[in-house]
């Protein structure tokens, strides 16, 4: 890589960081806010309906992603993040919140976390064209690895803003830093494929529609992420109780789901080490995929059956769960990355996002209904045993087509 790239690379992995730490404090205070101040699992449950039901429409971003300007776009993008972060801290100082002023603060949240969508996806598609394409794995390692390791302190950290520092300057902060990202984004140099038409935003639907006929020519991805969607519906449920599993285990405060995420992290940066080593193809990738679902199911569902027993191991079972999870994502990118032409990879990487979360906000609705009559314990265990369907039907579906 020349010192031009490796500038680029730097500045852009600072700016991402820079985004998920901003915009995972903005999440992590406003989700917070309604659990305490609401102490309603329905109520919650709209956060996370609200986050899931922007991903499943991402595919309408994809031919926006491919068409504009990236480094444009991130720098405006930023910017506003920044401005609705601020925008709502007032809100923070009124104790009893009336219907208006739940729905702002719902409304921004979804006007910045389309902003994440749209931010997230320009590092998949700026990659490809600034490193070789033997580099992608090394540098998709490293870029996974940062975020993981910042994870570490970030989710900790979020939680101890939020328990001694109070929401609203949590929020304060999140504006701080996504204008720290800002700064980064600003000192990108690159040039991009031109991919701008003549025919203008007449060419949307036909780009939509070309995203989705590139994807549906490869099977071998296209395979691999519909069943995704199934098992997706139970990961919608389980995060709805995550929040009310920590507390009720682990400690009765914000800290107690920071754990739980740090746990997580910490499984995600492992997996992210050592997955360099793990980075496989064709029938190796299908074995791979079948191990790490069927270890992560066992590990959400002991998760769940020890926690009343002895409660350190639910941190410890979370770890080995996002640990299997990460390796088998990190492959499945590189894949994605590796069979599309750049000037594709808006729509091809929106529209799998779109397929694969498009079952969540009905399993955020449907856990907002389990918790609240049934508990967490149900909705937790639920995405455990929906893992290991999914690793079992991926198992029987690969020794069929190798005996094709």
């Amino acid at each position: 890589m020349t010192n031009k790239n490796n500038y680029n690379i730097i500045s852009l992995l600072i700016g991402r960081i820079g985004t998920n730490v901003a915009d995972s404090l903005f999440y992590m205070a406003i989700l917070w806010y309604f659990k305490t101040h609401f102490n309603s699992p329905m109520l919650l449950s709209v956060i996370f309906i609200t986050e899931s039901s922007i991903d499943m429409f991402s595919f309408t971003l994809g031919p926006i992603i491919d068409r504009i300007d990236i480094k444009k776009a991130l720098k405006l993008v930023t910017i506003i993040q920044a401005m609705l972060s601020i925008i709502i801290i007032p809100l923070f100082n009124n104790q009893k919140l009336h219907f208006l002023g739940i729905t702002f603060l719902i409304v921004v949240y979804v006007l910045s976390t389309i902003g994440s969508t749209l931010i997230y996806p320009a590092e998949d598609k700026i990659l490809p064209n600034i490193i070789e394409k033997k580099e992608l794995p090394r540098v998709n390692r490293i870029f996974q690895m940062s975020y993981q390791t910042l994870d570490l302190f970030l989710n900790a950290g979020a939680t101890i803003l939020i328990t001694f520092l109070s929401i609203k300057n949590t929020i304060i902060i999140s504006a701080l830093v996504f204008a720290f990202a800002l700064l980064f984004y600003t000192r990108l140099h690159f040039k991009l494929p031109n991919t701008s038409s003549p025919e203008g935003n007449t060419r949307y639907f036909k780009d939509l529609v070309s995203g989705w006929q590139a994807l549906r020519t490869n099977k071998n991805i296209l395979i691999l992420i519909l069943p995704f969607a199934l098992t997706n519906l139970f990961y919608g449920i389980s995060s709805v109780g995550l929040p009310y599993f920590a507390t009720k285990y682990l400690n009765n405060s914000a800290l107690s789901y920071g754990s739980l995420e740090l746990a997580s992290s910490i499984g995600g940066l492992l997996g992210s080490l050592i997955v360099q080593r793990l980075y496989v193809k064709d029938s190796q990738l299908r074995l791979l995929i079948v191990t790490c679902l069927m270890l992560s199911g066992l590990a959400i569902i002991l998760e769940v059956i020890t926690a009343p027993i002895w409660p350190i191991l639910i941190l410890i079972f979370a770890l080995c769960s996002t640990f299997w999870i990460s390796i088998m994502n990190i492959n499945f990118k590189v894949l994605v990355q590796e069979s599309f032409p750049s000037n594709l990879l808006g729509r091809i990487i929106t529209i799998n996002s779109s397929i694969v979360n498009c079952m969540i906000p009905i399993g955020s609705f449907l856990g907002g209904f389990i918790v609240k009559n049934y508990g967490a314990r149900p909705a937790i265990i639920l995405e455990g045993v929906a893992q290991l369907v999914t690793a079992v039907f991926y198992l029987i579906m690969f020794l069929k087509r190798k005996r094709a």
